[in-house]
This record gives structure tokens, sequence and C-alpha cells, in this order.
């Protein structure tokens, strides 16, 4: 009897934790749904995927900057929000429910630049690197040199200084300076912020400014006049007691929610969160996806096929390193969300089975392409291996990773590896007919007015023009 008693009641103690661990597992699966908002998270493994008989021998990165304090823009919306909140509910601080929020900017946003990487960034950047170097340790058998190892940023601070994080990182104990041994590492840039074809693409093309920002974000727009967007913003000012007092805006909205996002990333404050509700997280994360989706992905063809230089860069590498042409065991470049979710694109990995739209939020709520799949720090590395056997040599191979996880690239038949001549072959058209500029020079203005006229009229109008002034100064 009294062992039948004690085995009720671990039973039951076992589904209480059970229960409290799926009730915490779902309070913090909505903490992932910042879209590239989110700070890095990966359900990585340590379970082996080297193809067996073989081993890895080149490793060719691109990787997010680590999470970061909010743009200059997001700063200015935010303190100006927290200011109206303030001033209309005449107080400091705002409790709801068992959560005091607090209407003073965060203390650090008097330190940080706009967009500065934060130490949780660092973090990010450096046990990401650690655990690239223990996975792949037969791709660090060389001490750093330049000619092994290469590491390349676009020209903004957060990601050189990822770059800088993440070498760290890869060469901890290797170096030869002070006591911690470090190692520096020369990093190289891409280009100047507006003429980057390499790692920031999109603002090296004009075409791209005209076509997708000016005019192919339609259905976000619909999405944010939408009934999600209008619902969410009635709950919110009803939670926050200032209906009929202050009518929020979606960008309001968007800064509560990016409230919630950077402090919850930074400083593990998640009072704004609070405001939300699962649904809530749903609409927002969603009106993201859509504007990635356009901005950087299938929305819009020219959205990913200006990644084109990239994507040559990485199989260039690949075949030059296979054939003897290089010696780059390591090729490592960092740059900003549109640039990575541009490449998994062109991989072709993420795909939805139908098109984001601004009329079916609800039909997608299963959707594949989701933009927090690029949160900070997201990494995208290709792995090439050789056969370990001199004697029985078998096809070097390749597998792609996104945030340490292996992933079948449709052209590789669905797969995890796939042979390296097949994976070339995949982009060979895209790679061979990759002309930049041509892709992002806008259409021939038409000739002004002033320029139809011909020779001797332009003479006639000019002297027209000379015989008004020097009758005015008259």
């Amino acid at each position: 009897m009294a062992e039948n008693l004690t085995y009720k009641v671990m039973f039951c103690m076992l589904f209480i934790l059970s229960m409290l661990f799926h009730v915490q597992e779902a309070r913090l699966s909505k903490y992932y749904r910042f879209g590239t908002k989110t700070a890095y998270h990966s359900d990585a493994t340590a379970n082996q995927t080297i193809p067996e008989g073989y081993r890895p021998v080149h490793l060719n990165m691109v990787l997010r900057h680590g999470s970061r304090y909010p743009s200059k823009g997001d700063i200015r919306k935010s303190s100006n929000l927290l200011t109206e909140l303030k001033n209309a509910l005449s107080t400091d601080v705002f409790p709801y429910k068992n959560v005091t929020i607090s209407f003073s900017t965060p203390p650090e946003w008097q330190d940080a630049e706009p967009k500065e990487l934060s130490s949780t960034g660092e973090r990010e950047q450096y046990e990401i690197a650690l655990r690239f170097r223990s996975r792949f340790a037969d791709v660090f058998n060389k001490k750093y040199w330049n000619k092994y190892y290469k590491f390349v940023s676009s020209d903004r601070p957060r990601t050189a200084r990822s770059a800088m994080t993440f070498a760290y990182g890869l060469f901890q104990d290797k170096g030869n300076l002070g006591s911690s041994n470090f190692q520096p590492v020369a990093i190289t840039f891409s280009g100047d912020k507006d003429s980057d074809k390499l790692l920031l693409p999109y603002d090296a093309c004009p075409r791209y400014a005209t076509d997708v920002l000016d005019k192919g974000l339609e259905e976000v727009e619909k999405f944010i006049e939408g009934p999600e967007i209008k619902s969410l913003t009635k709950r919110l000012e009803e939670r926050l007691r200032i209906t009929g007092n202050l009518s929020l805006t979606f960008d309001q909205v968007e800064n509560i929610f990016r409230l919630c996002a950077f402090g919850l990333m930074n400083r593990n404050d998640s009072s704004w969160c609070s405001l939300l509700d699962e649904e809530d997280f749903k609409v927002l994360e969603y009106q993201g996806d859509l504007k990635n989706y356009y901005e950087h992905s299938y929305g819009n063809k020219l959205s990913y096929e200006i990644i084109c230089p990239l994507l040559s860069d990485i199989t260039q590498n690949l075949r030059d390193f296979a054939t003897n042409n290089s010696e780059f065991r390591g090729v490592f470049r960092f740059t900003s969300s549109g640039t990575v979710i541009s490449l998994l694109t062109m991989l072709g990995v993420f795909q939805n089975t139908t098109h984001l739209r601004a009329d079916n939020y609800q039909q997608n709520d299963k959707r594949t392409f989701k933009s927090n799949k690029v949160p900070m720090s997201a990494n995208v590395a290709v792995v090439l291996y050789t056969c370990n056997s001199t004697k029985k040599a078998g096809k070097d191979k390749v597998q792609v990773f996104v945030n340490e996880e292996p992933v079948a690239v449709p052209c590789c038949d669905g797969k995890i590896t796939c042979e390296l001549d097949k994976f070339l072959s995949c982009f060979m058209k895209t790679v061979d007919s990759c002309d930049f500029d041509e892709m992002c020079s806008l259409p021939a203005v038409p000739p002004t007015a002033l320029a139809q006229i011909t020779s001797p009229r332009l003479e006639s109008v000019l002297l027209l023009l000379l015989g008004f002034a020097i009758c005015l100064e008259i």
C-alpha cells in the first residue's frame, strides 16, 4: 500500500514538472518570434554529421553580426513613445499584471552608439567560433597565417567587431601575445557602404531602391493597414489604459515590440513583453516576415539575385581549394541580415509552398519561411570534405549548415551531403550569368525638354535669356 502511494506521488511530481517545463518552453518560444531582432538561438547538437571515410578540409562561412543595440531611428522613436506614455498617464512607471514597466530610456543607450555590438553579441560570436573549431578541428590544423585563414567584413563597426570576436574564439590560446596567447588576425573590408557588391549588395544597387523599396512592398503596407494590426493596436491601447487619450500608430506598436526584443536580448528584461500575448507575437512576427520576404527573399526576384557576387565567391573558393589553387582552409565573412536571407534564398532553403501575402496570414501559420531563422549572429557554413584514403580516393563532398545545423539543399536532391561537383553545377548558370552592374542599372532617363531643343533653337533661347538679364541690370 505504502509502495503504491510512493509511486503515485512520484508520478504526480513528474507530471507537474513536465507541465512546468512545457509552460516554460511555451513562454520562451514566443521570445523566438522577433524575426531578425531575435537573439541567437540554435538547436544544434553535437551529433557527428561528417560523411563516413571523409574529413573536413575547408570551411566557408557567412555570418551576421551579433546581438546589438537599437538603431538611431528605433532609439528616437522609442524615446518619443516613452515620453508620450509618461505624459498621457502622468507616471514614470506602469504596473501591468505582476510586472512594472519603466517609461525611462535604458541607461546603456547613453553610452552605446546606434547598432553597436552588445556584450551579448560578443558572447554569441565567441561561443559559435569555439563550437566550429571543436566540430571541424581538422580545418584548424594550421597556425594562423593570412594565406590559410581569411576574414572579410562589411564596412560597419558591428560586423568588424563581430569578426574580431569570432576570430578570438577560433584561435584562442593559439597566439603569442600576453598571458592569454592572443592571436591578432587580418580583417579586410569588402568595400565602402554604397559600393559593396559582395556583402552589402542592396546598398550598392540603384535599381533595388526603386524596384524593391519604392515599388515592391505593397503587401507589407496592406498588412499594416489590415484588420490584424488594427485589432492588435486596440488591444495594446486597452492594456496601457490610454484608449481615448492616446492613439497608437503602427510605428509605436512596433516600438513596443522592439523595446521587448532589445530589452530581452541585451538586459534579460522582459517587462515590455508582458504587454504582448501569443497572438500579438504571431501578428508582429508575420509583418516582419512579410517585410523580409519582399525586401530580401522570394517576394522580389531582384532581392536575392543581387547576391550572385557572394555566391560566386563561395563557389570559387570551394573550387580553388579542391583543385589545389588555394590554401585557404577557412573563409569567414561578416555582414547583415539582408545578405544572409538573400543567400539562403539563392540556396533554395526555407522556401514556402505559398507566397506570403497580406490576405493569407491565417493560411501561413505553419509557414517554412520565417525570418527568425536569421537571428542575430545567424551563420551559414559550407563545409568541404575530402576522402581519408589516398588509395581509394572518393569525390569531394559538401554540406551546408545554417545556425550550426546541417540542412538539406534542394540541388542536392534533398540530402544533407552531396558531391562537390553536383553542388557547383547547381549554381553554375547563376554564377556564369552574374552581371551585378547590368541587373542594378536604372533605365535610361528620357531626354529633357531642354536637350530636345536643336542647337540653333538652343542658341536663340540663350540669347533671349541674356537679353532679359541685360534689361534687368539696366
